[in-house]
Parts: C-alpha cells; structure tokens; sequence
C-alpha cells in the first residue's frame, strides 16, 4: 500500500531544491554580477571575478575595469565575498583598499543600493558590480547579468 501523505512533501522538498540550485539570469544563491553590455563577456569564471575585484585583470573587453563595491553589510555583497573569495566582506573591502594604495586597482565605485550599483554599471563600459539576484531580472539593455563558472 502506498502513501500518498509523503509524496506532497517530497514534490515540495523538489521544487525547494531546484528553486535554490539553479541560477538565473546569472544569478548565483542570492547575488548577480552585473557588467556594462559593451564590454562584457556572457560569463566568468570564480578565478576571473577574484582578479577582476583585486586588480590582477585590469581590462574588461577593452575598457578599464572598475569595480562597484557595497557595504560591507549588505546581503548579495555578503553572499558573493563568500562565494566567489570564501571571505568575509571586510576582509575583501581590505584587499581592494590595499590593491587601490599599491596602484594596482583604480579606486572603486561606491554603490549603496541595487539601483546605484546598476546606475554605476550601466553609464560606464567595463564596469562590474553586484546586486539581488532578483534585481538582475530587470535590468536596463546596457547592463547584463554574468553567468559565473566555477
């Protein structure tokens, strides 16, 4: 005989997990990275994203790259410190300042809020920045969001 009262919970428990494993939109758990259209690729890998962020690679598709950086309490910018560098965000906040005092980095662009980080992104080729996983649903046409490979 079987029992029907589990296969609800298990249906759920299905769509709960595929809801939270597969990234949209480039979006990865609860952040996208986000870059100017012009000059962005349609993905980067972690290595990318971890030199991109501390000045090792210093051009996006033939612009300057500028970061957009978050405080370091806001929640994507959280998730993506510890996804992409398995840091803290102060501890990255930290190396950026240090990668801005060695001349290696431009200083970056301060974003407070999703629609200031794609604002930053959207008016300048070669920028890249993080926001809500929901907020890369809607973005403008000069603004992608980046698939991340690991």
């Amino acid at each position: 005989m079987m029992r029907s009262c589990h296969l609800p919970s298990l249906a759920l428990a299905a769509v709960i997990t595929f809801a939270f494993s597969v990234p949209s939109h480039g979006a990865a758990d609860g952040f996208a990275v986000i870059c100017n259209a012009r000059t962005s690729p349609p993905k980067l890998s972690s290595a990318e994203l971890r030199a991109l962020y501390t000045g090792r690679i210093k051009t996006l598709g033939g612009a300057a790259v500028v970061v957009v950086v978050r405080p370091d309490d806001d929640a994507p910018f959280i998730e993506f410190a510890e996804h992409v560098f398995g840091v803290p965000t102060k501890t990255l906040l930290t190396k950026i300042k240090q990668e801005v005092f060695k001349g290696e980095m431009t200083r970056p662009l301060k974003g407070g809020s999703d629609s200031e980080v794609v604002n930053h992104v959207a008016s300048t080729p070669g920028t890249i920045g993080i926001v809500s996983a929901n907020a890369s649903v809607h973005l403008p046409k000069t603004v992608i969001a980046v698939a991340i490979e690991n």
